[in-house]
């Protein structure tokens, strides 16, 4: 609150909601090279109940990899929404008041 004012930072909200789509990408990218390396690079190295068990373990990332990022997905598409509402009420209540 500054001067009985209420100021919203718009831009910030937005940049939350970019930053947490970007870091859910980069989470994506880093258990995809996590599971390649499981299943092509040290899977050729494993053998017997370690290959069977790398490849359980690869399946179990690519699991909660998907969960993650729907999940990130819904966290930001709420964020958007919530920060479209709050956009409306704010133009709703600046159209409502006239500075003097």
């Amino acid at each position: 609150m500054s001067d009985g004012r209420i100021e919203l930072h718009h831009q910030q909200i937005d940049e939350a909601a970019a930053m947490l789509r970007q870091q859910g990408a980069l989470m994506h990218e880093m258990m995809e090279q996590t599971r390649t390396f499981l299943t092509q690079g040290l899977g050729h190295e494993l053998h017997g109940d370690y290959a069977t068990q790398g490849k359980g373990y690869a399946d179990v990332l690519a699991a909660a990899d998907t969960a993650m990022t729907d999940d990130i997905a819904k966290a930001a598409a709420a964020l958007d929404e919530v920060h479209g509402l709050i956009r409306d009420s704010d133009r709703t209540a600046g159209s409502k008041f006239q500075l003097h």
